[in-house]
C-alpha cells in the first residue's frame, strides 16, 4: 500500500510540473497520423527563422549558445520581458507535453487537450477527433521515444513570447476500423514523426503556463 502511494505522489508531482512550465490553459487533430504524412488537420504556417538549437541546460547562459544570431535574439528579448523565463526549463516541458497532447488526441481527449491548446488548434484538433469518430476509426497509436526537442524560433511579439520547438519522436501509429480491422499502420513497425510546434505565453502574466498555438508537419 506505501509503494502504491508513493508512485500516486510522484505522478501528481510530474503532472504539477508539466502544467507549471507549459500548463494548463485557463478559460475557458487530425486525419490519424501514418508514415510520410502530417498527424495534422491543418498545418498552421510558422515563420521558422535559421538552424535549430538544442537546449541541455536549465541555465539562462544556454541563450549564448543558440547558433543562430536570431534565435539567440529572440530569447534574449523573452528573457528580458520575462526575467524567470529559462530556456532549458521551458524546453524540458514542452518536450513532456508534447507527448501527453498527442496521447490525448490519439484518445480522443477534448477535455485533457484544452489545457495546452489556444481555441484554433483546440477547434482544429476537435474537428479530426469528430471526423475520426464519424468514419468509426480508432488509433492505437503510442510514442517509443522523442529523440529530438530543438528551439528553431524564438521571438517577443509585443508582450507575447513565442517559441517554436522542433520535435522528433519514433512512434508506433495503427488506424483501425469499427469492426477492429487494421486499415493503415503496422504494430510491428515504428515510424518517425518531424513536428514543429509553436508555444505561447503572455510574459506579463503571472500565469506561467505555456500554450500551444501552432502545429506544422517537420
Amino acid at each position: 500500500m506505501l509503494d502504491i502511494i508513493l508512485v500516486a505522489m510522484i505522478a501528481a508531482f510530474i503532472a504539477l510540473r508539466l502544467r507549471s512550465e507549459l500548463g494548463k490553459k485557463t478559460g475557458n487533430e487530425p486525419q490519424p497520423p501514418a508514415a510520410g504524412r502530417s498527424p495534422y488537420p491543418n498545418d498552421n504556417q510558422t515563420t521558422i527563422e535559421g538552424d535549430a538549437v538544442e537546449v541541455t541546460s536549465r541555465s539562462g547562459d544556454v541563450i549564448d549558445l543558440a547558433r543562430d544570431p536570431q534565435v539567440r535574439a529572440g530569447l534574449n528579448d523573452i528573457r528580458r520581458a520575462d526575467s524567470h523565463f529559462d530556456a532549458g526549463q521551458m524546453v524540458d516541458g514542452a518536450k513532456g507535453a508534447y507527448q501527453m497532447i498527442l496521447e490525448a488526441f490519439w484518445a480522443g481527449d477534448k477535455e485533457a487537450l484544452k489545457d495546452f491548446l489556444d481555441d484554433t488548434v483546440l477547434a482544429q484538433f476537435s474537428t479530426a477527433i469528430d471526423q475520426r469518430e464519424q468514419d468509426g476509426l480508432t488509433l492505437e497509436n503510442r510514442i517509443l521515444d522523442v529523440t529530438k526537442a530543438e528551439i528553431s524560433s524564438a521571438a517577443l511579439v509585443k508582450r507575447q513570447a513565442e517559441v517554436t520547438i522542433d520535435f522528433s519522436a519514433e512512434i508506433i501509429a495503427v488506424t483501425k476500423d469499427a469492426d477492429g480491422k487494421v486499415v493503415d499502420g503496422d504494430l510491428s513497425d515504428a515510424v518517425d514523426l518531424e513536428d514543429k510546434w509553436t508555444f505561447a505565453r503572455d510574459t506579463r502574466s503571472r500565469d506561467p503556463n505555456w500554450t500551444l498555438i501552432a502545429t506544422r508537419a517537420g
